[in-house]
């Protein structure tokens, strides 16, 4: 399976990096950015060096400075995928509306618009759409929180999108809830966070962990949530949003029934 991955630089989108390249199914992860993963970054089986953007045998980059238009060449590119997991976002605090409606609304609608001038996917084989949305979203668009509504708006039209495919096109809309840089690469945290959110996450993750734990997930979990929802797996489960507590219990399910995927 060949991965297209957006927001690879993001702390989710990091960690579903990860797991695409640590899975024996994924042949290829194509990360489409507007520049190269930083020196810091540290992949599973992948090469580093100072100064320089890490490396890996499953991984190309397509740097791409404008999310509002896709030449020609790029939908071709993006047609040889399998799926696009989308992770690129930004959080809400201290933007217009108008710019964060552009960022969350306008990037994804305009990917489904050059999916719409290809001939990515099939009835057979859809083109699947992975969207990391977030706890909150609203359907209806009311909600007086910008986030919610934005998010709610991209979602609708993802899935009126992937409705006038005729097949062509699938989707997996992930709601996760409060999540956190990767404990297990102390690098990511200084680089992903500033100093209030990391004194953040570590007062309230052990509580919310211990008292609210259906609104927690971890970027691994994430991951492999995303990684899941490109083979479709989710599909048959109803969807396609998927709040945090239900991904949290599906993939209990799936690693009891593969050890392997290790606890969740």
């Amino acid at each position: 399976m060949k991965v297209l991955l957006t927001g690879a630089t993001g702390v989710a989108g990091l960690g579903i990096l990860r797991v695409l390249l640590a899975d024996s199914g994924v042949s290829h992860v194509t990360y489409l950015g507007r520049r190269p993963l930083p020196p810091w970054v540290v992949l599973p089986g992948g090469t580093s060096a100072d100064n320089a953007s890490p490396t890996h045998p499953k991984l190309s980059t397509i740097e791409h400075n404008d999310f509002l238009t896709y030449p020609s060449t790029l939908q071709r590119t993006i047609a040889e995928h399998d799926a696009c997991i989308w992770a690129l976002g930004i959080s809400a605090v201290g933007m217009s509306e108008d710019k964060y409606t552009e960022i969350t609304v306008g990037y994804l609608d305009t990917l489904l618009s050059a999916l719409k001038e290809t001939d990515a996917g099939t009835t057979e084989s859809p083109f699947r759409i992975v969207f990391i949305s977030g706890q909150g979203a609203d359907s209806k668009e009311n909600s007086r929180v910008l986030f919610s509504r934005v998010k709610g708006r991209a979602e609708n039209n993802l899935v009126r999108a992937v409705e006038e495919s005729g097949g062509r096109l699938g989707t997996t809309i992930m709601r996760p809830g409060y999540f956190y840089p990767s404990k297990a690469y102390s690098q990511d945290a200084p680089n992903q966070r500033n100093l209030s959110l990391r004194i953040m996450d570590k007062l309230i993750s052990t509580p919310l962990s211990v008292f609210y734990p259906s609104g927690v997930i971890s970027v691994e979990q994430i991951g492999q949530f995303a990684l899941e929802a490109a083979r479709g797996k989710w599909e048959a489960k109803g969807g396609p949003i998927f709040e945090n507590a239900e991904m949290r219990n599906y993939l209990k399910g799936l690693s009891s029934s593969n050890p392997s995927h290790g606890e969740l």
